[in-house]
């Protein structure tokens, strides 16, 4: 009902502010006798916290109680859990790789007598040792990543595994993102080189000597090979059985990804389209020894070729960039011909492509813009003056 009187309201208004009052106070009397229990404290050391994102939080601690049976085994997680785990050491390799710079033309040449050279090439030896090790790691990683990887991928076999082949996507990415890197690295073998040589004329005063030694040729070795790390995964997953039909499901889950829009970077969707590139390469084999992906009925390559043909060059690490038809023109078994439906073949499709990323394509619009800006300034500049504008500067 409707009070046409205030008696009514104004009650109601006193109750309420009653009521405030009274929970004011009582919030106050709360907060008084509890106040020295609730004060908080710094902490005594600094807490280390990271903002970065991580896709396993918790790297599936719990896996053990996964069913088997159910949409992922506990193999499977332990299979995650190592991948992403790999993923983050190799994205470090990345980096120290990419800033690498050359040691060995800051050294001085040693010269005078021979006591002044041995101590000469023992700092030479002792200043690269480190930097060198930072290299060898690359080595190292090169055994762990086949490795675990095929160990993973022998495990998808069950409609359950999208999860293990979005890592095992993630992990080939990373090694072939170091392989460019590695192969783009001339310093790498010089300072490799000064190294050998400090280390022959220091060798007796050095510790584990023969370890070291050996670790070198190997490096000297797995330097002077293109695309090492890709080279050694592909050899050790053909060997696996069923690795076609794994190799497939990954890339066509990538596909999956990019067209459904899974992907919220754009870091995210150039590296679902290199691993596409690269697991196509991965897939072919030379005549009789593996399967043809440019005749193997079991990849969709029209689905991947509507992708790259709308991003043919993407980038890759820092300033460096990934040209996917590249990549596939490695391919053993390419052919123009074979090829038709993963690559542009007009010459309209390349020209339009070509504009798309190429700044020098560009360049003729580009330098129209700037003639019209450059003519249009100083009739803009009069009419800011006629409306009283005033100039900076």
């Amino acid at each position: 009902p409707r009070y046409r009187g205030g008696s009514r309201p104004q009650s109601r208004s006193f109750g309420l502010m009653a009521a405030a009052i009274s929970t004011n106070e009582q919030l106050a009397s709360l907060q008084r006798d509890f106040a020295p229990h609730l004060e908080l404290q710094p902490p005594r050391e600094r807490v280390a916290c990271s903002l970065r994102p991580r896709a396993n939080p918790t790297n599936y601690s719990d896996r053990k109680a996964f069913d088997p049976t159910g949409v992922l085994s506990a193999d499977e997680a332990t299979g995650m859990a190592e991948l992403e785990a790999l993923e983050a050491r190799g994205l470090e390799l990345c980096s120290a790789l990419y800033t690498y710079r050359s040691i060995a033309r800051a050294l001085p040449t040693a010269g005078g007598d021979d006591e002044n050279k041995r101590a000469m090439y023992l700092t030479s030896f002792e200043v690269l040792h480190p930097h060198v090790q930072r290299v060898k790691e690359l080595m190292y990683y090169k055994d762990d990543a086949v490795a675990k990887f095929c160990a993973s991928l022998a495990l998808c076999t069950g409609p359950g595994s999208d999860g293990l082949l979005l890592a095992l996507s993630r992990v080939f990415d990373v090694v072939a993102v170091l392989d460019s890197i590695k192969d783009t690295k001339a310093c790498l073998s010089n300072d490799l080189s000064v190294y050998k040589r400090a280390f022959a004329h220091c060798r007796a005063d050095v510790t584990n000597a023969d370890a070291i030694f050996n670790s070198n040729n190997a490096l000297q070795l797995f330097l002077a090979e293109k695309g090492p790390l890709l080279s050694a995964l592909k050899a050790a997953v053909h060997r696996l059985p069923g690795a076609e039909e794994s190799i497939c499901a990954m890339a066509h889950l990538c596909a999956e990804a990019l067209e459904g829009g899974w992907c919220l970077l754009p870091a995210e969707r150039h590296r679902m389209l290199r691993a596409c590139a690269c697991l196509v390469w991965l897939l072919d084999c030379p005549a009789g020894g593996g399967p043809n992906a440019f005749l193997s009925r079991k990849l969709r390559r029209d689905r991947l070729g509507r992708l790259f043909k709308v991003s043919p060059v993407v980038p890759l690490y820092g300033d460096m960039h990934a040209n996917l038809p590249l990549i596939l023109r490695r391919c053993p078994n390419f052919s123009p011909a074979a090829a038709a439906e993963l690559l542009p073949h007009s010459r309209r499709e390349l020209e339009s492509l070509t504009g798309s990323y190429d700044v020098v394509a560009a360049a003729g619009s580009l330098r129209s813009l700037v003639v019209d800006y450059t003519m249009s300034l100083p009739a803009l500049l009069r009419r800011a003056d006629a409306l009283g504008g005033r100039r900076l500067g």
